[in-house]
């Protein structure tokens, strides 16, 4: 049972009756403000009409000097209760008569105010002998004097009508009480009204659904069926929000009672519900099985899958003596596609690649995707030379284009690398045969051939290749590459005033390395940038040793064509030059006439940006490849070298060409350096020529900076050129 104190209704009328007095204290005051205003309005009309009442009798009065009448007049106005004194003066405001509460020369003025009401003027005071505030409103008004409509009016002096501020309060006083009374019945009034309405609207309802909710128990049927509380508030007159949380409530109770049935219902099928879920979960499995075991690009077998197949067809084969293959098929560029067309197009490639070779492959042959643009196939063959015709139809399965876009603008070509090992000869197991066929078709990638089956000698050599890729990187980190320097003989001064830095690796497998054996390499596998960076490092590093011969004397560089084309190399020069504290100037980068002549335009761009910086350039192996004149004179390059091939096969003819070669170097202000002189006779062949510079085994060998240092000692005090 619900006290009356606990009841919705009595709290509802807590926030009501809240609410109401916040209203009606807002209410009264803005009620006072203006009763004020208004009753302070009425006091000022009241004192504009005393002044129209008695004004005929002070200017008789003032005319006749006739003050005791004029007294009698200001005492009987003085009598309104509004009225709180009078004074007249003259022209000069010297008092003439006055009466009650008035402002006079011993009044202590505290603020005056004129208002808006004409004449009127608001002033706080302290009468004397007093020591409180006294606020009086002053109405001032002439009093002149005219004999008839036609004469002029004279001015007699001033009457002032003074009322107090209390005068007012009094009045509003009164006004509120009355106010207060008002809102206290009312509030009363209000509050009883509403306690009975809210009890009989609200909470009689409110308790009723109390005891028809308590009336709710699923294990008495006969309580849901039916109940007094129920058919009490259905039977509601007012269709209002109580009404419908009843009905509400009444359809919640039937949905009850039929959630009953169905659940009763539901138990004699829930045996057929489990063996559908069980039959759709199985299904579910065979999807997700496949999609563990299939690419979702081509819906090809994945690795896992094919690598299941293979052991199967291992076993087979060992079974039954038969033979297979397995190809690795990788896609040539398929990077440049991504790279210009999308990953999008790039997807739809390898998917259309993965269809046509399906296509031309057997029921009995398993192709797979095994990760980006490399695939993997089982084929099983009677004959070795099945696989070379195999391989034939994979690749004239990729002749035709692929044609993208509405109007068949976009038309991709592609081809593939194709490698193969066959079951048993090159492998019995899945490792060595997917080892095999990977470096088969690693073989005709750097053949530049479309097929290659797996060959032992070719593995051999490019076991070499793909081992030294391997170790190149550590070999940096681990100090195995040194550097050697070749000198430069300079003809005019017979001194040796260049010098250039060669590479070299002692390889702890493989012995001493030439460069040109592990420099194509790193190109190859992108560790040239590295391998430049460490030669300049060291070069700075080492030079400043046999600079403290001469100098003046500068090293010359050379600079691969994959790392000259690189747009930040100049910056990255001029920053391994400052760190080392050597000037760019004593740094001479060698590159070669085909990287030159490459990208002549984007040649020209970064030779000026490292001559900018102070770097000299020389153009090596001059006259092997297909120089251009025209670009030769835009080239901000210092030198050429003359290639060693053109001095090896000396004769009339290539004499010409070598003299034609320096005299048009000479003639663009570039200076030349023949290298490849083993001979004093042809070092004196060159100097009759006018070449600039010698190098080669005859002046010196490459030199390790520890030999070459006491080298050009010797040659400095033996002056042996």
């Amino acid at each position: 049972m619900i006290k009356l104190r606990n009841s919705i209704g009595l709290r509802l009328l807590r926030y009501v009756f809240a609410c109401y007095l916040v209203v009606a204290v807002a209410v009264t005051g803005i009620q006072l403000v203006f009763e004020y205003r208004h009753v302070k309005s009425n006091l000022f009309t009241q004192l504009y009409g005393l002044e129209v009442t008695f004004k005929d009798s002070i200017v008789t009065s003032l005319w006749s000097f006739d003050t005791p009448q004029l007294k009698a007049t200001l005492f009987g106005m003085q009598k309104i209760d509004m009225v709180s004194g009078i004074k007249i003066v003259n022209q000069q405001q010297e008092t003439i008569a006055s009466t009650g509460a008035v402002l006079t020369k011993e009044s202590q003025i505290v603020s005056t105010k004129h208002l808006a009401h004409n004449g009127m003027v608001e002033t706080t005071l302290i009468q004397p002998n007093t020591t409180t505030k006294q606020t009086l409103f002053e109405y001032r008004f002439p009093i002149e004097y005219q004999e008839d409509k036609d004469s002029p009016a004279t001015l007699l002096g001033y009457g002032l009508i003074y009322a107090s501020e209390n005068t007012i309060i009094e009045r509003v006083k009164y006004s509120f009480i009355l106010i207060i009374i008002n809102s206290v019945i009312k509030t009363l009034a209000l509050w009883l009204f509403f306690l009975f309405f809210a009890n009989r609207v609200i909470g009689r309802p409110l308790k009723a659904l109390a005891k028809a909710a308590s009336a709710l128990n699923p294990d008495k049927r006969g309580t849901l069926g039916s109940s007094k509380e129920f058919d009490t508030i259905i039977d509601a007159k007012h269709k209002d929000e109580l009404y419908l949380l009843a009905d509400n409530f009444n359809q919640m109770r039937v949905a009850i009672l039929e959630k009953i049935d169905i659940i009763e219902s539901q138990k004699q099928t829930l045996e057929k519900s489990v063996a559908e879920r069980t039959e759709s979960l199985t299904e579910a499995n065979a999807d997700l099985q496949h999609l563990v075991l299939h690419d979702t690009l081509t819906s090809l077998p994945n690795r896992t899958l094919f690598n299941d197949r293979l052991d199967q067809m291992l076993k087979t084969a060992a079974r039954n003596k038969t033979r297979f293959i397995v190809a690795c098929i990788d896609l040539e560029n398929f990077k440049t596609v991504n790279d210009t067309y999308g990953h999008q197009i790039g997807d739809q490639i390898l998917a259309g690649v993965a269809g046509r070779m399906s296509k031309v492959l057997r029921t009995a042959d398993t192709l797979a995707r095994v990760g980006g643009d490399e695939f993997f196939a089982l084929l099983p063959i009677a004959n070795a030379s099945d696989s070379e015709v195999i391989a034939e139809h994979l690749h004239s399965s990729l002749y035709e284009p692929f044609i993208f876009e509405n109007d068949g603008s976009t038309r991709i070509f592609t081809n593939a690398n194709i490698g193969t090992a066959i079951y048993p000869e090159h492998g019995e197991s899945a490792e060595a045969l997917i080892k095999n066929a990977d470096m088969a078709m690693y073989q005709a990638k750097q053949s530049g051939i479309n097929y290659a089956n797996y060959n032992s000698e070719e593995d051999s050599i490019l076991r070499r290749q793909v081992k030294i890729s391997q170790d190149i990187k550590p070999a940096i980190e681990e100090g195995q590459f040194y550097l050697v320097y070749q000198p430069i003989l300079e003809y005019k001064t017979k001194r040796v005033t260049k010098l250039e830095a060669l590479i070299r690796w002692q390889h702890p497998t493989f012995g001493l390395l030439s460069p040109v054996e592990f420099i194509p390499i790193a190109e190859r596998n992108g560790n040239i940038s590295e391998l430049t960076q460490w030669v300049l490092k060291t070069t700075c590093k080492q030079c400043k040793q046999y600079q403290l011969l001469d100098s003046s004397m500068s090293v010359s560089v050379n600079i691969s064509g994959r790392v000259f084309n690189q747009p930040e190399m100049p910056d990255l020069l001029e920053k391994i030059c400052m760190t080392s504290d050597v000037s760019p100037s004593r740094i001479n980068l060698e590159i070669t006439e085909t990287t030159a002549m490459a990208k002549p335009e984007q040649a020209i761009n970064i030779l000026h940006q490292l001559t900018g910086k102070g770097f000299t350039v020389s153009i090596d192996d001059f006259g092997t490849g297909y120089s251009s004149f025209s670009y030769l004179t835009e080239l901000s390059v210092n030198e050429l070298k003359i290639d060693k091939s053109f001095l090896l096969s000396m004769n009339v003819n290539r004499n010409k060409v070598i003299k034609a070669m320096i005299d048009l170097a000479h003639s663009l202000d570039l200076k030349v350096v023949a290298e490849g002189i083993e001979t004093k006779e042809l070092l004196d062949m060159l100097s009759e020529m006018n070449c600039d510079f010698a190098q080669g085994f005859y002046i010196a060998k490459p030199l390790p900076i520890e030999v070459l240092y006491q080298w050009l000692l010797s040659v400095e005090k033996n002056n042996l050129f």
